[in-house]
Parts: C-alpha cells; structure tokens; sequence
C-alpha cells in the first residue's frame, strides 16, 4: 500500500494565463475523473482490463505531478524505496536461472505497478481538496455501479461476459464456479475499503460501516471462498483497530513476520505429517491447496538463499511428482502456489523473503502516518490483502498487482477529502 504524508505543492498555473494551460488543465481533470469512474464497472466486467488502467494512472499521475511542480519528489526516496528497488534488482538477476520464458516480462510488469504506486501516491498526496472530493464522488458512483453490474451478471448467469468472451451454453456450468465471478469478487473485496472510507469522508459515518458488512453478506451466495475470507478478516481488522490502533498494527506485523519465517516449516508440516491434502473433512479445493504447498515448500528448500527465479512456479518441471487432483503435465504447480509468501520464497529465496518482509512491515507503519480516523479502514485493506493474497492468484499476476495498487490509491484518494488545501 502506497501512503506518503502530503508535501506543500506548487500552486497550479493560472488557467487563465494561456488557453493552452487551461485546456490541459481541464482535460487532465476529465481524465482523472473518468479513471475514477471506470474503475468499479472495469472491476465487475473485465478484471483482466486492470493493467491499461494501471498504465493510464501512471501517466495521470506523472501529468499531475507536473501540474503541481512536484516531479522532483519523485528523485526523493521514501524509507520504502531502497527494498521495493532492491526486491525488482533482485527480480531482474534470477532471470538468469529462472525457467520461466516469461520472467523479463513479469520484472517489466511488477517494474511499471511499483512505479504507478510510486507516482500515484505522490501525485495525490499534493492533490487539491477540492479535486480529490470530486474524484472521489466518482469513484463512490462508479464503485456502486461496479457492484450493482457484478450483482446483475451473477443473477443473469453472466450475459455480458459471454458475449464478450464468446463463451458457449453448454461451458455455462465451467463458468459460474471458474475464476469469472471470483476475480470480480476479490476486486471488489479491495474495492470496499476505499468506498467505505470515502463514504465516511464525506460525513456517513453509520453508512461507512454499512458497506463492508452489505458485501460481506453479498459475498455468501458466490462461490469465492478468499473473497470471503478477505472481507470477514478485513471486518474483524476494522473492530479491532476501532479499539487500539496500536495493538491492532502491532499484531498484523506479527502476522507477517511469522508468515515469512514459518510458511516453510508450516507447508511441509501440512502436507506431510499432519496429510491434510488427504482429510476427507476438508473441501476438495482446500485439500489441493496444501498438496501445492507441500509441492512448492519442497522445492523452494532446493534454492533456499535466491530462489528457482522469478516466475519459476509456472514452469518447474515436475521431476517425478504426482497429484491427486490434477494431472502433471510440463509444470509441477498449475501457475502459482496460491500463497504470495511462499511464492516469494519458492521463487526469490531467503533474500528476497527479507527484503519482502521488510518492505511489507514499512508499508504497515506507514498507515500510522494517516490521520486516525482513516487508519482503521487503511488497517482493514491491509488484512484484507494479506488474507486473500495468501490463498488466491498468483502474486505476480499483474491484474491482481493492479487491484491492490487501486485500492491503495483509492483509499489515498479519500483521504484528501476534507483536506487541507482547497
């Protein structure tokens, strides 16, 4: 998440100085706004879109950088700056040894996400109050829309989404239970937060509340499991911090520091002794998931300081392993591990496991630079985060980069409502 306490901005050129000024100025406006307001429809319709909104909020937001005179903040380095660095540095030279044919590309791709959050996080620290709250309105709006779109498709069997994707009737069944209503659902799940504090923002704080709690009961019908363990730990995150913040930040670091630390000894221990990959009491899905583990856990322990290399998970070879619940064709896992810490492991080893870690627990102390009443909705994203990027996609999947990144700015967003320059 990408939070950078506000800088004094230059005042914006007066529109009225140069006609081409104010054309640029406004069109810019427009564009940030229609940016905003795609976002939720883009969520529920075209998750995979998210990358080209990822690649227009970088250009907005290095043209509003310049807008404000601040592009030089971006030479500024945060305490956060030298480990995302370190972790893409580290990224770019396992190429060499990864078996991916695709990892230049995955650097490229993690490369342009870090640089948007970067750029984007500073370009709306310094954006007006006034701009931020007609932003965020439309945000709110397009999120609504979002929601309401995503509640149509599902009740309709996903119309737009077959026709769009020309998918047959007789694939139908594939559909609803595959990954079309649950990438929807996990976007949307990130998605909450930000709505939830921007309505809070603008003075419903009972209704605040309502929205996570709405979508939490939304998401009982739908058939993501990581959706509904998102928003239920995202809620038991926004209650806790509601009375400390303090203890409450202090127990998601403890989380994730023994996440890193315990994800390997914990996979094995899973899928071996304890043979929970076979424990009939478990749901065939949860049963795969461990048997993943324990195939990436296995794996990771034969590159332990940096890794089989980025983007190694979808393309180790087997080397003799069998599955239960897949066939084994040219790749040991079906993509990923579904768990982004022992993805970080299984693919960047020891050192990048540090390195992850320590740019995670900066991240986290840097929502304590918010003012406290956004903090426990910024906690709530975080938790939420953690709890979905450990049991769904695959870390690395920019789509999925992008639906945090947008969440992170989003909550930014609402944050400059009411702020401190009009």
């Amino acid at each position: 998440m990408a939070v950078t306490a506000p800088r004094p901005a230059r005042s914006v050129p007066d529109a009225t100085a140069s006609p081409v000024a104010a054309w640029l100025d406004g069109g810019h406006r427009i564009l940030s706004g229609v940016a905003a307001l795609l976002l939720g429809p883009l969520a529920a319709l075209a998750p995979r879109g998210l990358p080209l909104w990822v690649v227009a909020v970088l250009l907005l937001a290095l043209a509003g950088l310049a807008r404000q005179g601040r592009l030089g903040t971006l030479l500024r380095p945060g305490p956060a700056l030298p480990a995302g660095a370190a972790f893409v540095l580290l990224a770019l030279a396992s190429c060499l040894w990864s078996p991916s044919d695709r990892s230049l590309a995955t650097v490229g791709e993690i490369g342009y996400v870090a640089l948007a959050a970067l750029a984007g996080s500073a370009w709306l620290a310094g954006l007006p109050a006034a701009e931020a709250r007609r932003t965020a309105a439309l945000f709110l709006a397009g999120g609504l829309a979002g929601g309401l779109l995503f509640a149509y498709e599902a009740a309709r069997d996903f119309p737009l989404n077959r026709w769009w994707n020309a998918v047959p009737d007789e694939q139908l069944p594939n559909l609803l239970d595959g990954n079309v209503p649950k990438r929807t659902a996990a976007l949307l799940c990130l998605l909450v937060w930000p709505a939830a504090l921007t309505v809070h923002r603008f003075g419903r704080r009972g209704l605040a509340l309502l929205v996570p709690v709405a979508y939490g009961l939304a998401c009982l019908p739908l058939t993501s499991r990581s959706a509904m363990l998102g928003i239920a730990v995202g809620l038991a995150t926004l209650a806790a911090a509601r009375t400390s913040l303090r203890w409450t930040r202090r127990v998601i670091g403890t989380a994730i520091t023994a996440a890193f630390l315990l994800v390997l000894p914990t996979a094995l221990l899973l899928a071996g002794r304890l043979d929970l990959d076979h424990a009939h009491w478990l749901f065939r899905s949860a049963q795969h998931r461990v048997e993943i583990w324990g195939h990436a856990a296995t794996r990771a322990l034969e590159a332990p300081l940096l890794g089989q290399g980025i983007d190694s998970s979808r393309s180790l070879a087997p080397q003799g392993a069998v599955s239960e619940f897949v066939p084994l064709g040219d790749s040991l896992l079906p993509l990923h591990p579904h768990n982004a810490f022992l993805q970080v492991w299984l693919e960047t080893g020891a050192v990048g496991a540090a390195l992850a870690l320590a740019l995670m627990l900066m991240l986290l102390a840097a929502t304590a630079r918010l003012e406290r009443r956004d903090q426990p909705f910024a906690l709530a994203l975080y938790a939420t985060s953690l709890a979905m990027g450990s049991t769904a996609y695959g870390i690395w999947q920019v789509w999925w980069m992008g639906g945090f990144l947008a969440a992170a700015l989003m909550l930014r967003l609402a944050t400059r409502i009411g702020g401190d320059r009009a």
